[in-house]
């Protein structure tokens, strides 16, 4: 008995000491609009929302290179409504992403090279309207250890599965709709 309860002690402080949990922050910009803009009748949507991205993140670090991260990021939706003949109504709004990435990083000794994937998950309320879904990232980066911090660089895309739309009763009602396609670049700080 005691044999076998030594075994798996080893066996779990193998399987541990592997390990590296890293938490941090994760800030970018968007390269693709969140906000489809369209002009036509019965008015316009104009966005601007090509901002910032910010948010806190958490990743484990796994043995053979691989890994899985987890953020909430957070951007500005900041878009006009211009209804027909109407004066233009200014709005921000927000929105959440929770991407949960699987990834894997290369071996190599003073930059590591890394690629990820996984679904992700958002909540964004334009107007009162919830514009929220899931979707599909992938992304690649290099990770640079500056002693115990370390600077991850990357770029991302993520399509999300359905685009969600809404109606913006504002005089002439507006439809409103989320992008499907989603680029950013975002850097991360860990410690």
């Amino acid at each position: 008995m005691l044999k076998h309860f030594v075994f798996v002690l080893f066996l779990t402080a193998a399987t541990v000491s592997g390990q590296s949990f890293e938490f941090g922050v994760k800030g970018g910009v968007a390269l693709t609009n969140p906000v489809q803009t369209f002009t036509g009748l019965p008015g316009s949507v104009f966005s601007d929302s090509k901002g910032y991205v910010i948010g806190p993140m958490a990743g484990l670090w796994l043995p053979l290179g691989f890994g899985v991260e987890v953020d909430a990021l957070y951007r500005p939706l900041n878009y006009t409504l211009q209804p027909a003949g109407q004066t233009p109504i200014n709005q921000t709004d927000s929105s959440w992403e929770f991407p949960i990435l699987g990834k894997y990083r290369f071996a190599f000794p003073l930059i590591k090279p890394y690629v990820e994937a996984g679904p992700s998950f958002r909540h964004a309320s334009l107007h009162s309207l919830s514009l929220s879904g899931a979707g599909f990232t992938i992304g690649g980066g290099v990770e640079v250890g500056l002693l115990k911090i370390h600077v991850s660089p990357e770029l991302r895309y993520t399509h999300w599965g359905s685009v969600n739309s809404g109606v913006v009763p504002f005089g002439p009602f507006l439809n409103l709709q989320a992008g499907q396609n989603q680029a950013e670049f975002l850097i991360g700080v860990t410690f």
